[in-house]
């Protein structure tokens, strides 16, 4: 089952790290991680998107608070938190499929960042599940690049 642990932390050199650690080192697969400036000055949040049953998620949130930096530690479930994900792509277009992206983009709220003769750049935001269903119409196109940030989320 998927879980959202969401983690406000001290922007302290090496945080980041023990927190990674932790996961890796009992073997925990992180599906996804999102860290950036948080509410608080001199803090970052950490989002973590991770599988497990409730025990495993109960026992890395224990963990996660016994870290010195960490200064809270929430598991958010999905019915009551909003996620949303990034996801910038590059497409090699011809001219007779140009304008199919282009409506396949506007069509997904995303955004064009750049068109040369080429390719185009473009930007979607979305859940995770959105994004995966986004991703795998333009791999039916020439896919050049592809890089999303992992889902934030905030409790509603």
């Amino acid at each position: 089952m998927k879980h959202v642990i969401s983690i406000l932390m001290e922007d302290r050199i090496g945080t980041l790290a023990r927190i990674v650690e932790l996961f890796s080192s009992r073997g925990y697969n992180v599906d996804s991680i999102c860290s950036g400036e948080a509410e608080r000055v001199g803090a970052h949040r950490l989002t973590l998107v991770i599988q497990g049953d409730d025990r495993k998620i109960g026992h890395i949130t224990r963990l996660l608070n016994n870290l010195v930096n960490v200064w809270d530690v929430s598991h958010l479930h999905l019915s009551e938190s909003m996620t949303r994900e990034l996801m910038m792509a590059k497409v090699k277009f011809s001219h007779e499929n140009r304008s199919t992206i282009l409506q396949l983009i506007n069509a997904n709220q995303g955004a064009v960042i750049e068109m040369n003769k080429e390719t185009i750049s473009f930007e979607v935001v979305g859940s995770a599940s959105q994004l995966d269903g986004i991703t795998q119409i333009f791999r039916e196109f020439e896919l050049i690049e592809l890089s999303r940030t992992g889902e934030a989320a905030i409790h509603r």
